[in-house]
């Protein structure tokens, strides 16, 4: 179990959406008394009274504070947490290089979860979100080797496999395994919505391929401008690699080359079939 002193243990989660209040639930499950807050004081709240926090406000004296801001808040709401608190900080974001560059506090690791589902808010948070999740964190060269081992502990007894990655290279890895498949789910949503307009019948027709690969694009928008631009280079980059393969796709349809095409098709067969068991939603 866990080394942390139940005496210790207490937690602060700010930011009450779906992966704040399903981190609140982890703690909670584990023995951890944990406070809360958000911008909308209404969701606070709501979060006590679904037994999601102990209390509202940020407990000055917590172990770890978890930050579950938008990604362009994750700065200034990081340094405040570490101005308001003694313990540990650690954020949830999807974009780690901005803010791992603009804090370089020895209390404070940047990470991320790789974990969600379509749900919205506190009425999504699953206490076992995290259970078989991947959990990245990302530290600096100057980061105390007690802080990332202490934050790690902390989220494997979530239940989450944690991976140390340089937050450059996990930006970039997250374009493809993440961001711009989400945008690539709402574009081909978008393409069919609009021929459904024409053909009524077309999404009742959608089979088990379609909805899978679609499935993201239900997950709530809110969310998707602020990674976009906090994320931009590699996003751009990774979709202008996915444009240049569709692009070479289209021309092994357009020549009738069943050599190529079968060629394209059994290499993405054989990564798919490589790709680890999961037993968590994906992000």
């Amino acid at each position: 179990m866990n080394g942390v002193p139940p005496d210790q243990r207490r937690a602060n989660v700010i930011g009450l959406g779906l992966i704040g209040g399903s981190i609140a639930l982890a703690l909670r499950k584990r023995g951890w008394t944990v406070h809360g807050s958000d911008a909308d004081s209404a969701r606070v709240g709501r979060a006590v009274e679904l037994d999601i926090i102990d209390a509202g406000g940020l407990d000055g004296e917590a172990t770890i504070t978890f930050v579950a801001t938008p990604v362009s808040a994750l700065p200034a709401a990081v340094a405040d947490a570490l101005a308001r608190t003694s313990g540990l900080v650690t954020d949830v974001g999807s974009v780690k290089s901005p803010v791992a560059s603009a804090v370089r506090d020895p209390r404070f690791i940047a990470g991320h979860p790789m974990a969600g589902s379509e749900q919205i808010g506190l009425d999504g948070a699953d206490a076992d979100m995290f259970s078989g999740a991947v959990w990245v964190l990302t530290p600096q060269p100057d980061t105390p080797d007690d802080t990332f081992t202490a934050v790690a502990s902390i989220v494997a007894e979530l239940g989450a496999d944690v991976v140390a990655v340089p937050a450059g290279a996990h930006d970039a890895l997250v374009a493809v395994v993440s961001h711009v498949p989400h945008l690539t789910a709402a574009t081909l949503m978008t393409l069919a919505d609009a021929r459904a307009e024409d053909h009524a019948a077309l999404l009742r027709l959608a089979a088990g391929g379609f909805r899978d690969m679609t499935r993201i694009a239900s997950g709530h928008p809110a969310i998707w401008p602020d990674i976009c631009a906090e994320n931009r280079s590699a996003i751009v980059g990774t979709l202008d690699e996915l444009i240049e393969g569709l692009f070479r796709v289209r021309n092994l349809v357009e020549q009738g080359d069943r050599a190529g095409l079968t060629a394209v098709l059994e290499r993405a067969r054989q990564a798919r079939a490589n790709l680890p068991a999961r037993s968590v939603r994906p992000e």
